[in-house]
């Protein structure tokens, strides 16, 4: 017979956390004048579901990074993704739609 204790199981549940560094880089080739924002997901900070990786394979690329509110105003460094203006539709109860956030780690 298994012995199983449900509090343990409860306390080992995973946590998501999505973690990434964001660097600007600013150029000048010839005429043309280059300026980005890049996001790089760090996998050995990140836990459970990486929403980052899971919305940009459904979405892409553009909408994801579209969508976070803040990548503008924030300098360069390490962050945490975690979504914000979540809309929850009223008959299901799931969210439907919702932002994303940098927040400082």
């Amino acid at each position: 017979m298994l012995n199983l204790d449900i509090t343990v199981l409860k306390n080992e549940e995973k946590e998501n956390k999505c973690v990434v560094k964001l660097t600007t880089t600013i150029y000048k080739r010839s005429r043309t004048y280059h300026a980005s924002k890049n996001l790089t997901s760090l996998k050995k900070q990140c836990k459970g579901y990486n929403i980052l990786d899971e919305d940009v394979n459904d979405g892409g690329v553009e909408d994801v990074l579209s969508r976070i509110i803040n990548l503008y105003d924030v300098k360069d460094g390490i962050y945490e993704l975690v979504t914000c203006n979540e809309h929850t539709d009223f008959e299901t109860g799931i969210i439907g739609e919702y932002d994303y956030k940098l927040i400082p780690v």
